[in-house]
């Protein structure tokens, strides 16, 4: 009977320990941390819309292959004909971000809680950010895998290439002047968009132009707020891509850029990606110590801000994009003409210098993109960005 008797008492001590405990607020290892409501986790991806006209030369499987590599949520597409006949080859709308409910945020606890309730709370707080964070690559995983599905689906290799002629091409009457043409069938689809969607797009709008000749002059304003990558089957002169250029400026184009046959679609999806959602790059300010005032001809002290580029150009991959900013006196189209030359005469500089044609990247860019709002020929820059291959983890 003592044995069982000193047992009882020792459970009974027991118990009233764990009584005592509670009445002192101080929770057991296994308790929990009262939360908030659950949250929906999912990306923030503004809209976008991109717009393809074709000239009946260029394959189907090319247009295809551009759309899958730049494809993004919240996406409008629009592909068309340009010709005697414009027509819409295909409309459609990428998924929206995928969403995924975690469990609610831990409350902290009130005040005069203990060292052993905060301790609980941050053990529980450190669980919840690594399910937030597991749903966040959740959310980008899914959201990835829909939006290249969404790309893949699309029947673009039959919408564009359609009835062929030889070559697998389709075959069309040949434009005059395709570079207005394809110009204003674009910015009419754009301006259809943008009313149907409510002007949500932003800066966000990217029109592609493959187009057989550099052509005629789109109306006035037609480009306003758009940015502009003509891709041509032929290797324009330097003179005859900063005409273009400076004519989709002149209509209200924030980018014009004009691309040649050496171009590779990784440039060229690189390009449309950054329209699509404004990414800012790293960028290398040439200063103004390269030109003098209303002039595109290299001051001889370039040399010393732009061969420290020829390094990081020479690396395998890299791309030089010379960027020719506009400034707000005088002419514009007087103003886009300089900036545009300007960009050219750096480029031709790297290029006499042993960078390759093919990786470098003339972008002009119209009022809307100024580098500075000064009124003189110094707001006019060139800027080179120096853009290297993504290093793949294995």
């Amino acid at each position: 009977m003592k044995k069982i008797t000193g047992w009882s008492g020792r459970v009974a001590g027991a118990a009233v320990i764990a009584a005592i405990v509670a009445g002192c607020g101080i929770a057991s290892p296994a308790s929990k941390s009262a939360t908030g409501p659950p949250e929906r986790v999912t990306e923030n991806i503004a809209p976008s819309a991109l717009v393809v006209v074709v000239d009946g030369r260029v394959a189907g499987r090319t247009v295809s292959g551009l759309v899958s590599a730049t494809a993004r949520p919240q996406e409008d597409l629009d592909i068309l004909q340009a010709g005697a006949r414009p027509h819409l080859l295909l409309a459609a709308s990428s998924p929206r971000p995928a969403a995924v409910v975690v469990a609610g945020k831990p409350v902290a606890p009130g005040p005069g809680a203990t060292a052993y309730l905060w301790a609980g709370y941050r053990k529980d707080l450190r669980t919840w950010q690594n399910q937030k964070s597991a749903g966040k690559r959740e959310v980008a995983a899914r959201t990835h895998a829909a939006t290249s599905a969404w790309a893949h689906r699309l029947p673009i290799p039959a919408a564009v290439t359609g009835t062929t002629g030889a070559g697998g091409y389709r075959s069309v009457p040949a434009d005059p002047d395709s570079l207005a043409t394809g110009s204003n069938l674009a910015a009419s689809a754009v301006a259809g968009l943008d009313q149907e969607a409510g002007d949500r797009f932003g800066g966000r709008r990217v029109i592609v132009l493959y187009v057989p000749n550099l052509r005629g002059i789109p109306r006035e304003a037609a480009l306003t707020g758009d940015d502009v990558i003509v891709v041509t089957s032929y290797l324009p002169t330097v003179a005859r891509a900063s005409a273009a250029q400076a004519k989709l400026l002149d209509a209200g184009a924030v980018h014009a850029t004009v691309l040649g046959p050496e171009t590779t679609p990784a440039q060229l999806a690189q390009l449309v990606t950054a329209g699509l959602s404004q990414k800012a790059s790293t960028e290398t300010l040439s200063g103004s110590v390269l030109f003098a005032g209303g002039s595109s001809a290299l001051l001889p002290g370039a040399a010393r801000v732009l061969t420290p580029l020829l390094a990081a150009l020479r690396r395998p991959g890299a791309v030089g994009v010379v960027n020719g900013y506009a400034y707000t006196a005088g002419s514009i189209g007087r103003d886009n003409k300089l900036a545009l030359a300007r960009a050219a005469a750096v480029a031709r500089y790297l290029e006499n210098r042993g960078i390759p044609a093919s990786s470098l990247i003339v972008v002009g860019h119209g009022l809307g993109r100024l580098v500075t709002t000064r009124s003189s020929g110094a707001g006019s820059r060139v800027v080179v960005v120096v853009e290297e291959p993504a290093i793949a983890s294995s």
